[in-house]
């Protein structure tokens, strides 16, 4: 597969790919400035020896395909918990708090990058594909942390930034002062501005001048993108990745994954080279019995999904989560019905990942904000994630009904959910004893772990509770999906499909309407018909229902924006 890859990808001629010229003279200065200055103070981070990593799978304490019964929780660590009262969230800090997502019932982690990073992309900018932040902690702490998440039945899985890097990073500071380097062509470089925007933003540059020539960034200048044209590359993001991997390492959110290769202005995503590469990537993978990768690929998610064994095993399905967050909010059956249908639609090997949100824009609102404040649409929408079809990730303080902050109190506009989290009302959220990093969201008095941990009708509580269900239940996360038909006069607000497994029958329904419904629904023809149930058990309540012997028909009442799950026995 190896020849294969260099082969396919030294044979498509090499381009150049730039970011436009900067806007003034004065921006040009400041870009070659901080490069220069940077590398002044930086040296190449290793030997770069490639190939000279050893593929060393350490035992695994996870059961054999964790993830597909996962519930993920991402957190950005610096908005998480400072232990060392510098303003920063840190590994520490996040260690102190894995009792508290163990009881949260969440057995997998994304973190967002760990890495070394200039910080000019809450992270995303990595310095060092080697090395921890060093505002996080060292390796000494990662390893603990991995250690201690896996003693209480959690993988973790760490961002990879393979599109991109740092201008800081010392291996793209020796391209640049040096057309002679090692390093060039490690990077995409023209000696001229090419023209090109991004595919979504035709009017942007991304071709950035230098004194050595323009270099491709596609997402900003200070993200020179790698040549994946370059074998040379491949074999260090490979390198890399068995870094930690060999370390404990449970896998990969592989961001921005459908950038790898350019082919010409708009033609900057969805190559076909990149499934060379990432079917290369599945390879080494599949060395680690127990490792999982998830793509970010927003515009075309299931194409990396491969024959549901050659590339990703899982991609995130943010169209899931439009449909989603969009049909609880206007009480839309069409849309709650879309989404169960293509979180279930994943080819056979793989799984989508489902959200209501994360750290990014386009992935939608934070759960609350997005319900214009309505926390029973909020827990409706994450009872549906949890007991639908895909992997569910949860982000940091969505299990609070954290809210976005107010554009004006952060620097940028991806910022207004990238906050501090709410541990209690006390100065600073319970976050840091210093001043945050950033600013914290006046509203926290209000919302914070420790006003809703013990109030049976918190957002919390909820989370808690329907998390657990799933973790009871294998087949809310693994089993056979269903969608029924409900009937009766208020069917067009009311959604019911069934979870089965060789040992259970799960009957999950909803209610999408602001007042009390009655759900109607028949079992006859279904694929659990033949076992002919006799009566439904609430697991969240143990009320019991009645089932028709000859018709299979039962009626459920819901409170509004109300789900139950029922045992079919």
């Amino acid at each position: 597969m190896k020849t294969k890859i260099i082969s396919l990808l030294m044979a498509t001629s090499l381009v150049a790919c730039s970011s436009t010229t900067p806007d003034s003279a004065q921006e040009q200065v400041s870009v070659q400035e901080q490069v220069r200055d940077n590398a002044a103070s930086s040296t190449i981070e290793s030997t770069l020896q490639l190939e000279s990593i050893e593929i060393a799978p350490p035992a695994s304490q996870l059961p054999a395909q964790w993830w597909e019964q996962a519930v993920f929780y991402e957190v950005f660590v610096r908005a998480y918990s400072d232990s060392s009262g510098d303003g920063h969230g840190d590994l520490q800090g996040l260690i102190a708090k894995l009792d508290y997502l163990e009881e949260l019932g969440v057995t997998g982690l994304w973190l967002m990058p760990v890495t070394e990073s200039e910080f000019n992309a809450n992270g995303y900018d990595v310095k060092d594909l080697r090395q921890i932040e060093q505002d996080y902690g060292s390796l000494e702490d990662f390893q603990q942390l991995i250690d201690e998440a896996h003693q209480r039945g959690m993988g973790v899985i760490i961002d990879w930034v393979v599109n991109h890097t740092s201008n800081a990073n010392p291996i793209f500071q020796d391209a640049l002062r040096n057309r002679d380097s090692q390093y060039r062509d490690w990077f995409i470089w023209s000696d001229r501005d090419l023209g090109w925007g991004r595919p979504w933003d035709p009017a942007a540059k991304v071709w950035h001048r230098t004194h050595g020539g323009y270099y491709y960034g596609l997402f900003f200048d200070f993200l020179p993108d790698w040549n994946y044209r370059n074998p040379e590359v491949i074999a260090y993001m490979k390198d890399s990745a068995k870094y930690w991997l060999n370390m404990g390492v449970d896998g990969f959110r592989v961001d921005a994954a459908s950038h790898l290769i350019e082919n010409g202005d708009g033609a900057q995503e969805n190559q076909p080279e990149n499934h060379a590469v990432y079917q290369e990537f599945r390879e080494l993978i599949d060395h680690y019995p127990n490792a999982f990768i998830v793509a970010e690929a927003p515009f075309s998610d299931d194409d990396y999904l491969g024959d549901g064994s050659d590339e990703f095993h899982s991609v995130f399905c943010f169209k899931c989560s439009q449909m989603l967050m969009s049909g609880v909010k206007n009480g839309s059956k069409r849309g709650v019905h879309g989404f169960l249908k293509r979180a279930d639609s994943a080819v056979a090997g793989a799984n989508y990942a489902t959200l209501l949100s994360n750290h990014d824009p386009f992935a939608g609102e934070r759960a609350v904000t997005a319900m214009r404040g309505n926390h029973e649409k909020a827990k409706l929408a994450a009872s549906l994630m949890l007991t639908g079809p895909g992997i569910p990730f949860v982000y940091y303080g969505e299990e609070i009904g954290m809210t976005a902050i107010d554009r004006s109190l952060v620097p940028w506009e991806d910022a207004v959910s990238r906050i501090p989290m709410h541990w209690d009302d006390s100065d600073n959220a319970g976050f840091t004893t210093a001043k945050p990093w950033r600013n914290i969201n006046p509203d926290y008095p209000q919302v914070n772990v420790a006003q809703q941990v013990d109030d049976p009708q918190s957002m919390l509580s909820h989370y808690r509770q329907m998390i657990a269900l799933r973790n009871q239940h294998p087949a809310l996360a693994t089993g056979e999906f269903e969608l029924l038909k409900t009937s009766g006069e208020h069917k067009a607000k009311t959604v019911a499909f069934v979870r089965h497994n060789a040992e259970q029958r799960l009957l999950v329904v909803a209610n999408l309407d602001e007042q009390p419904q009655e759900v109607q629904l028949s079992l006859a023809g279904s694929a659990i018909a033949s076992s002919q149930p006799e009566f439904a058990r609430d697991l969240l309540t143990g009320e019991r229902l009645g089932i028709d012997a000859a018709e299979l028909q039962l009626s459920a009442a819901l409170p509004a924006f109300g789900l139950k799950v029922y045992s079919l026995e």
